[in-house]
């Protein structure tokens, strides 16, 4: 029958051509009107055909779809990981771009514009930082936004800029550090396999709507970024240089609190506790005695003002727990009246699936970088400070990157299947992140449903991984 299959597409494909295009002479046409249902009949008599034909070329030389059948073709079609990483990137695209923009109510073309605030001038992040580190240097009053010593003193040499070269200057720095974190790094990182993969999500995420809008305020997260994976990197591939390791995390947790998060993944041997919690100790203390730099007045200060923070609700472009519930609570009485218990679940929930994977790699007690600890670590970074804006949402593509290259799929097909879904899951919620916010759905216009979407698919391919792996060692 398989050998037949391509004959049989060829004659039904011949005879529906024949059929539509003589129905006429054989009283079948539409007399007098326009013949699109035949032109219809036609055209797939010839898809039919040619796919016949296709069919017959590939078992001429050989190189049929599967040695099995329907069923092997099935799960030689399940099998790439890019396959279902790019269906969960066009499901969003169609959501986000062409349903928003093309299929709307009222048949016009849709921009998206005002996604970003407009401000007078760009950079005003990098303005805000070097204005306040002018005005500690200079004592003309104290300075209303306080950053960490290190950061003061690193961004310090930019006051020998006016504006906009201090913006260019950031830019620059932005954009080169983007490409070592979603380019160069992976380069080394990753299998030459995995390069489609990486060239991909790249691609994709270098147009973000996030760096984007990091650009534009002159933030500096994903240098941040840069400089916590590049020490990742040192002290699991390279642990001659450790030391250079511990520098730029401490850097980077000095230019931004939420690497802090990231010291987990500093681990040789999990079952060596004693060694891992002297590390975990040597590091905490180091970044505890960089806020000292610049004196004990201005460490007093910075912990007041950085305490004072923690109350203050920025809401707009804000994906932090705290701030969706409060987002919430403005719009749905019975949200506003279990707020608490709400922000609670969801801060429990992110607890319990970060504790899950921490015990999956203690379980595994694999030597190298967890990349499913580092996706659930990242996500805590984004939704667990109270402000959290959408200019860090392209740290996601590398994590997701070397989670997804690493991910090897169940052979059992329900299991698969089961798989798969979680995948393209986490592939849709990612690519959903990268489209503005006024072009999403509105049960999306804020990241993070996104984002949890995202965590709960991590872990629970986390298990499913764990067990595959399990299975694999006694087969």
């Amino acid at each position: 029958m398989k050998n037949r299959l391509p004959l049989l597409l060829i004659g039904l494909g011949i005879l529906l051509a024949a059929v539509s295009l003589l129905a006429d002479f054989i009283g079948l046409g539409d007399h007098g009107g326009i013949p699109a249902v035949q032109i219809l009949g036609a055209e797939a008599g010839v898809v039919l055909a040619l796919a016949g034909l296709g069919l017959r070329i590939r078992q001429q030389n050989q190189e049929q779809l599967s040695a099995g059948g329907p069923r092997g073709v099935f799960a030689w079609a399940l099998k790439p990981i890019l396959t279902w990483v790019v269906l969960g990137f066009v499901i969003a695209y169609l959501l986000c771009f062409v349903a928003p923009a093309l299929y709307n109510s009222d048949l016009k073309f849709h921009y998206f514009t005002d996604y970003i605030r407009e401000r007078e001038k760009i950079g005003f992040d990098t303005r805000l930082i070097l204005e306040h580190i002018g005005h500690w240097y200079t004592g003309d009053q104290t300075p209303k936004y306080l950053f960490p010593p290190l950061t003061t003193i690193l961004f310090t040499p930019l006051l020998l800029l006016r504006f906009p070269y201090t913006y260019y200057v950031s830019t620059v720095v932005t954009l080169v550090s983007f490409a070592a974190l979603n380019l160069f790094l992976p380069l080394a990182m990753l299998k030459r396999e995995d390069r489609p993969l990486l060239f991909f999500v790249l691609g994709v995420s270098v147009f973000s709507y996030g760096l984007q809008f990091e650009l534009e305020t002159g933030q500096f997260y994903t240098l941040a970024m840069l400089l916590s994976v590049a020490a990742l990197y040192i002290f699991h591939r390279q642990p001659a240089w450790r030391i250079f390791a511990y520098i730029l995390f401490c850097v980077s947790v000095q230019l931004k609190v939420f690497p802090a998060i990231f010291v987990f993944l500093f681990v040789d041997d999990w079952r060596d506790w004693r060694a891992n919690l002297k590390r975990f100790a040597a590091l905490g203390l180091a970044n505890f005695l960089l806020l000292f730099l610049l004196g004990f007045s201005y460490f007093q200060l910075f912990v007041t003002r950085l305490l004072g923070s923690l109350g203050n609700l920025e809401v707009r472009y804000n994906h932090s727990i705290t701030v969706y519930i409060h987002n919430l609570a403005g719009t749905n009485a019975w949200v506003g009246a279990n707020a608490d218990l709400l922000k609670a679940a969801l801060f429990a929930w992110f607890l319990l699936c970060f504790a899950a994977v921490l015990f999956l790699a203690w379980k595994r007690n694999m030597r190298g970088l967890d990349t499913t600890l580092l996706m659930v670590s990242l996500i805590g970074g984004l939704i667990l400070p109270t402000i959290s804006h959408d200019y860090n949402l392209p740290l996601l593509a590398l994590p997701f990157l070397l989670w997804t290259s690493s991910l090897r799929l169940p052979e059992r097909p329900w299991t698969r299947l089961l798989a798969i879904l979680l995948l393209t899951t986490a592939s849709f919620a990612f690519a959903v992140t990268l489209f503005p916010s006024n072009a999403r759905p509105a049960a999306l216009e804020n990241s993070l449903p996104a984002l949890m979407m995202i965590l709960t698919a991590v872990t629970g391919l986390g298990f499913m991984q764990r067990r595959y792996e399990l299975e694999s060692k006694v087969s």
